[in-house]
């Protein structure tokens, strides 16, 4: 096999279209909205009485109007259409779709007399459906991508370098993305032949034809690093033989939450909304404080029964501290539930000298898959996250915060490196952007760059995000 004969890298596999074309999930995410707002219709009508003092027939055009500005409001936002965007903007969209439905419920307020109760029964639904829909959405998109892969589009990746490697991994890694890359294409000759994130470098960008067979096995394309020797980028997107490409900018800090699209006659621009964080961030101290101080009070019988339960299971004290990193020279003594026995960084040490395998596994993601050092129980706690419920002191007590970066050990600043500047600019949260991406799966690194990319972009309706995603990832039992 010579580097002059690319094409015969790749074993061409059978075409296989996606299982659940786009058309098909719209439909399937329209009927599923459809069958949640009727249930949520009848549960209503059954068991509370929506608007209490008037009379049955106003109440009834209430709940009508609010189940059904959902759908209607949902659609002109192309919620059903856009099937494939990221999770962050389905749920902007959402939120505006949410917004317009109170805006158009207002406007008779305002100038009809009488019209307080149906506005308050109409708002009041249609918000619950809201959050009902969804959650329903989000588990429909969710099951399809964990059962059935072939729904996922095939992409090829143009560029094997590390931008590249690292685009591969992810689309890997999170399948909720919905795409399966197959392929690399690189102009860089050094590359042909081998392997990147698993998947082969095939050749040069111009091996993509429109009569070439990888025009015919993938859909999509990913440009993740313009080829060097491209002098003319737009003529290169054109040539591809996708209707769909995607041009990556860089692995650095835009979110869909925050850039639009914005056509300068005929010259594409992406438009950023960069704003001072300050009031964000005097806000979520304010739900930090409030939600912590309640789930304190909620989760105190919970607590004093793990705490019995980990005294039964192995000697030593409940809850283990241990200093982090609050940003500048500050540290502070992070709170968890202990999982470990007693003696565990000896029986670490000991480890790590003697297997180099688990060395190399430890200095990649700072943890182990298989450790030794964890309890009977403490194994339980890790795996449904309870082991952290006492960071919840910590969060009202202002050391932590619900959502943020992780909270590193001051041994680790070293190979946080540069970062740390920017990391250290906010409070380290109870659960955060790389949790709720990947958690264990990531590397050490991947880490600090998924919370370089949340520092940079944080804002509530990200924050709601993650903590929704939070949701699902302790009751699939992805614990750390």
């Amino acid at each position: 096999m010579s580097k002059s004969d690319p094409e015969a890298v790749l074993d061409l596999a059978p075409v296989r279209k996606t299982a659940v074309p786009p058309l098909g999930l719209s439909f399937l995410l329209a009927l599923s909205d459809g069958m949640v707002l009727a249930l949520l219709g009848w549960m209503l009508t059954q068991a509370v009485d929506l608007m209490p003092g008037t009379d049955p027939d106003t109440a009834q055009r209430a709940l009508l109007t609010g189940l059904m500005l959902v759908p209607l409001v949902k659609s002109v936002f192309g919620i059903y259409t856009a099937t494939r965007f990221d999770a962050a903007e389905r749920m902007r969209r959402t939120f505006q779709a949410a917004m317009l439905s109170l805006a158009v419920l207002m406007v008779p307020f305002v100038v009809v007399e009488g019209f307080r109760s149906f506005f308050v029964g109409a708002v009041s639904v249609a918000m619950l459906a809201f959050i009902a829909t969804v959650a329903v959405d989000l588990l429909v998109i969710q099951c399809l991508l964990a059962f059935n892969l072939h729904w996922r589009t095939p992409v090829v990746i143009v560029g094997a370098g590390p931008q590249g490697a690292a685009i591969a991994e992810k689309l890997q890694r999170l399948p909720w993305l919905g795409m399966d890359p197959v392929a690399f294409f690189d102009n860089d000759e050094s590359r042909w032949h081998t392997r990147v994130a698993g998947l082969p470098v095939v050749g040069p960008v111009a091996l993509l034809t429109p009569a070439s067979p990888y025009a015919h096995r993938a859909q999509a394309a990913v440009v993740a690093e313009v080829p060097a020797d491209t002098h003319d980028m737009p003529g290169m997107l054109r040539g591809l033989p996708f209707r769909q490409v995607y041009c990556m900018l860089g692995q650095g800090n835009v979110t869909a939450l925050d850039a639009n699209f914005h056509d300068m006659y005929g010259s594409p621009a992406l438009r950023l909304s960069l704003r001072q964080p300050t009031a964000y961030l005097r806000i979520r101290r304010v739900m930090d404080v409030l939600v912590s101080g309640m789930l304190l009070v909620l989760l105190a019988p919970l607590m004093a029964g793990l705490a019995l339960a980990i005294r039964l299971d192995s000697p030593g004290p409940v809850l283990f501290r241990q200093k982090r990193w609050a940003g500048g020279s500050k540290t502070f003594d992070v709170l968890k539930f202990r999982t470990m026995h007693i003696d565990a960084e000896e029986q670490l040490k000991r480890l790590l000298d003697a297997d180099p395998v688990l060395r190399a596994e430890y200095e990649t993601y700072h943890k182990l898959t298989v450790d030794p050092r964890i309890t009977a129980f403490g194994r339980f706690l890790r795996k449904t996250s309870l082991d952290e419920l006492p960071q919840l002191w910590n969060i009202l007590m202002g050391d932590m915060s619900l959502i943020g970066p992780r909270a590193y050990m001051p041994r680790e600043l070293p190979e946080v490196g540069a970062s740390a500047a920017v990391i250290g600019t906010v409070r380290p949260g109870l659960t955060g952007y790389w949790q709720v991406s990947g958690r264990h799966r990531t590397s050490f690194q991947e880490r600090v760059a998924m919370d370089v990319f949340y520092v940079r972009n944080c804002g509530l309706l990200f924050d709601f995000t993650i903590l929704f995603k939070t949701v699902f990832v302790v009751l699939r039992g992805e614990g750390s």
